[in-house]
């Protein structure tokens, strides 16, 4: 994904949730095209083992298929039925978005069946699998529907598929109980292998941005969008194709939104701009302009997935849309204290300007006074009569001052 409008993370490593792990720095890559890439490796360890039950696998296998633009699909000796029958889940969610009115394309990009402890060297070597995975994809009468249908649909709904056949690890790696990642503990071989797969799948040739509804997701949004996948999926069922679609089409409201309320204050600021207050009318009158302006955004982004979820977020943006009017109101009414200040300073020529600061600040004064005989301290009243007497030297001083000016000038 681009880096340019994300921060890094720099924890040594963050779980979201159980059996996904990330690795806690992205790693830099520039593509062909000189844009640095932020590549971040993502492990979801223990995925159809004994250790968790069905429903958690599903939900951590669609999870990472969804937010990955690469995903590994790590299987030993050979690609077994169930393996495919756990894509499903994807072929049925791509059906459900490729039907929806606005087509993003594709909805998943690169899939790789990464065949580990492969056998069968007498008639495919290791390394590109492209001829076993074909055999494997071929249909025939004796295969149940659904599986039939996966293998007839997978391509039209990942961008790429690929596979590549690896050797044994090592029986070094294999027999110990936690394998702590040092490249010497390998089987040559098997280094070899991934020295030729690894290029090929992040390599500046082949790197491509992660894409969510046909745009290009950056670090800064990858968190956001990680946490509106993973509630779609929070609950004691199996994940459903509708809990994808619907994550994603709040994902586009909620980008639609934003740029909608970015357009409404922008447009405000322009017709707020100055230091003159504004009549109320005339604010409400650019409310009105702006906001419809705004609500016209949202109404154009596509339509996918539930109306509810539409309709939830229109009228969140409506509530934003009327609690920034609020702030401007109050900017506005703090321009007329300004305004006021500001004509008095800008007038300070005026003898008339003069008599009238002097009566206010002597009437604040004796006010005061009055009020604190009577035994009633209050910071705001004191701060009255401070501010209208400062006011009323300073007036005093720039009427008097050209006039000492020329005295001076006319004895020397």
């Amino acid at each position: 994904m681009p880096a340019s409008s994300g921060s890094p993370m720099t924890a040594n490593f963050m779980v979201f949730i159980g059996g996904i792990w990330l690795w806690g720095e992205p790693i830099m890559i520039e593509s062909d095209t000189g844009e640095m890439m932020a590549v971040l490796l993502m492990d979801t360890q223990g995925t159809f083992d004994n250790t968790s039950t069905y429903q958690q696998c599903m939900t951590v296998f669609a999870l990472s298929t969804i937010i990955s633009s690469v995903q590994i699909y790590n299987v030993v000796d050979n690609i077994q039925e169930d393996a495919l029958q756990h894509l499903s889940l994807f072929v049925e969610y791509g059906r459900m978005a490729m039907e929806q009115p606005h087509n993003f394309g594709k909805p998943f990009q690169k899939l790789v069946f990464c065949v580990r402890d492969f056998k069968n060297q007498e008639e495919y070597e290791f390394g590109d699998g492209s001829d076993f995975l074909n055999n494997v994809l071929q249909t025939n009468a004796d295969q149940p529907e659904e599986i039939k249908v996966v293998r007839e649909l997978l391509h039209e709904y990942f961008e790429d598929i690929q596979c590549y056949l690896l050797p044994h690890p090592g029986y070094k790696v294999a027999e110990r109980q936690s394998f702590r990642g040092h490249v010497k503990d390998l089987r040559p071989l098997f280094r070899e292998e991934l020295k030729k797969m690894v290029p090929n799948l992040v390599g500046p040739h082949v790197l491509k941005p992660k894409l969510v509804n046909g745009k290009t997701v950056t670090c800064r949004k990858m968190i956001h969008y990680f946490k509106e996948y993973a509630a779609s999926f929070d609950g004691e069922t199996l994940p459903q194709p509708q809990s994808i679609l619907n994550a994603n089409a709040k994902l586009i409201c909620i980008e639609a939104a934003h740029e909608a309320k970015m357009n409404y204050c922008r447009g405000m600021d322009r017709s707020t701009y100055g230091t003159r207050m504004m009549s109320e009318k005339k604010l409400l009158e650019a409310h009105i302009k702006h906001g419809i302006t705004a609500l016209n955004i949202y109404d154009k982004c596509p339509k996918i997935g539930s109306n509810e979820v539409r309709r939830l977020l229109l009228e969140k943006l409506q509530e934003d849309i009327n609690a920034e009017l609020e702030r401007y109101k109050r900017l506005n009414e703090a321009k007329r204290v300004t305004g006021c200040a500001s004509a008095m300073l800008a007038c300070g020529d005026s003898v008339f300007l003069g008599i009238g600061l002097g009566s206010a600040a002597s009437g604040a004064i004796a006010g005061a006074a009055l009020t604190l005989q009577a035994g009633v301290v209050s910071l705001g009243i004191v701060a009255i009569p401070i501010s209208l007497t400062t006011l009323f030297f300073i007036w005093a001083y720039v009427w008097t001052k050209p006039c000492f000016d020329r005295y001076s000038n006319k004895n020397k």
